[in-house]
């Protein structure tokens, strides 16, 4: 197991600042492009959550061995998302990751809903 140092913690609370302030802005931004007014609570939340994220995303790259500028840049982007874009993308890498199809199930749903259609006609 790896363990990290004074300096790792010290880097990856700027990736969690990065990406705290990346979706404080993103928040503001999309809140003024629909005209709506905001929600000072649910602008500490969209920046805590996107700082969680952005902590994942930082473990993500340094597990996939990315530089630091990459790492940086793609911890802002998924921070600028916004968590409940960003965990859904890492969704799909997780389930990927364990072998999980996310469709599996939903098309032998939808197979089976036709094939009741079908025998009500």
């Amino acid at each position: 197991m790896e363990h990290f140092s004074l300096s790792d913690w010290l880097t990856s609370l700027g990736y969690v600042l990065l990406s705290a302030v990346a979706g404080g802005l993103g928040y503001v931004m999309r809140e003024n492009d629909k005209g709506n007014k905001l929600n000072g609570w649910r602008a500490l939340t969209e920046i805590a959550a996107s700082g969680f994220v952005g902590f994942l995303v930082m473990l993500l790259c340094r597990a996939m061995e990315f530089n630091p500028l990459w790492s940086g840049f793609i911890v802002g982007i998924f921070g600028w998302l916004g968590a409940n874009v960003s965990i859904r993308l890492l969704e799909r890498i997780v389930y990927e990751r364990l072998g999980i199809k996310l469709r599996a199930n939903t098309d032998k749903r939808i197979e089976a809903a036709k094939a009741q259609e079908e025998e009500q006609l």
